[in-house]
């Protein structure tokens, strides 16, 4: 399992490179993967998490785990669904 962490999380500039981690990746089982995007995303979240600290040093842990919720809704087209949603209340 160390192998596909390690491996996702490196460039894939060099192709040889690429078709290794593809090959290791393959070799995974499904919970094997689950495991590994769940770590991603938890990855994925701390270092946004960080950003949202250094761009608001004041804001409080609730503050940052709120910014990083609306992001992940942006990033996921929920504030289009809650515009369209206001916009028909009216």
């Amino acid at each position: 399992m160390m192998d596909a962490l390690e491996i996702a999380g490196q460039d894939y500039a060099d192709v040889r490179s690429f078709q290794k981690r593809v090959e290791i990746l393959k070799r995974l089982s499904g919970e094997q993967r689950l495991m590994l995007a769940f770590e991603m995303w938890r990855t994925a979240c701390q270092l946004t998490r960080d950003g949202i600290r250094a761009q608001f040093p004041n804001y409080s842990a609730a503050q940052v785990n709120q910014e990083l919720a609306r992001r992940i809704m942006i990033a996921n087209g929920a504030d289009k669904i809650v515009s369209k949603f206001h916009n028909a209340k009216r």
